[in-house]
């Protein structure tokens, strides 16, 4: 009996030690994978991509192409951000939009933004709303940087709306500064601005950072395109589901990238972003720049 007892305890032995190894196993691979993900989207992620779209609209009368960068951090593609001032040279707009978050908060350095303002006002006039970065920059740090910024060429915009020309055609830009929490709650806030709004004939642009607010706060405003980032295209995303997670919308968002029609029509264009600000990396997710050619026919 007690051989009986042994063997099936050696038996019972190499059973925990092959399933101990193959945990082991398992899970050396999974690590393997996971670091090697994360390098080969380092490497990615050192560049951008350029995602083209064409939005029709008989409110303008010529082609309009507009160029939108959002959520860049700060960051540089090459010496003084040679490489992105280039590829906009090349791309020709006729408008190029800041949808909020081009630096960082409680980062006092601007240079890079001013720099690359600089450079991109000799190519096309640039519009620009608030981040939530810049925003808290202009409360709680520096009540000169709306003034500093402005003194490089960028037309920054805070709940208010101005008419352009753009080739022969008249826009109306409008800016909203307040997230999805503060839209209805401050002092002049959004929501006043907003419901201010008079009819228009010509084409009505929204530069907002935030674009769950085309979920229910920005339906039925008379907005015929709106440009917008925030989400960092969900930060990893996941094929055939898409972001994995969004500030604004939390866990597997809706609104992460391209552009996604609202419930009212508005065409709601989404940067994924060319900048970071968190620690998590981005997988399968390079950043871009997105080209718009608002099309009159």
């Amino acid at each position: 009996m007690s051989g009986n007892n042994e063997q099936y305890s050696k038996k019972t032995g190499k059973r925990k030690k092959k399933a101990l190894k193959t945990v082991l196993i398992t899970a050396l691979v999974l690590v393997i994978v996971l670091v090697l993900t994360i390098g080969i989207n380092v490497v990615i992620n050192r560049n951008f991509t350029v995602s083209f779209y064409q939005i029709r609209s008989d409110k303008v009368s010529d082609n309009i192409r507009v160029v939108e960068l959002s959520d860049l951090h700060n960051k540089e593609y090459g010496k003084g951000n040679c490489k992105l001032v280039e590829k906009i040279k090349d791309l020709n707009p006729d408008l190029i939009v800041y949808a909020g978050d081009m630096m960082n908060y409680k980062n006092d350095d601007y240079s890079v933004l001013f720099n690359l303002s600089d450079k991109l006002s000799e190519i096309a006039p640039i519009y620009a709303c608030y981040g939530n970065n810049e925003i808290d920059q202009y409360l709680f740090e520096d009540k000169q940087f709306t003034e500093k910024l402005e003194k490089h060429g960028v037309n920054l915009l805070s709940n208010e709306a101005v008419d352009i020309k753009v080739k022969n055609s008249v826009i109306q830009l409008i800016a909203v500064s307040d997230d999805l929490k503060q839209y209805d709650i401050k002092t002049n806030n959004s929501k006043k601005f907003v419901e201010s709004l008079e009819p228009t004939g010509n084409c009505r642009i929204c530069l907002t950072h935030y674009p769950e607010l085309f979920k229910e706060k920005l339906l039925n405003k008379g907005i015929d395109i709106a440009f917008t980032g925030h989400a960092h295209g969900g930060l990893i995303r996941i094929p055939f589901i898409g972001g994995l997670y969004s500030t604004g919308e939390g866990f597997l968002p809706d609104l992460t990238e391209g552009v996604v029609k609202a419930n009212d029509g508005t065409q709601v264009v989404i940067s994924r972003g060319l900048g970071d600000s968190r620690i998590i990396p981005r997988i399968n997710n390079q950043p871009e720049l997105v080209v718009v050619d608002i099309c009159w026919y």
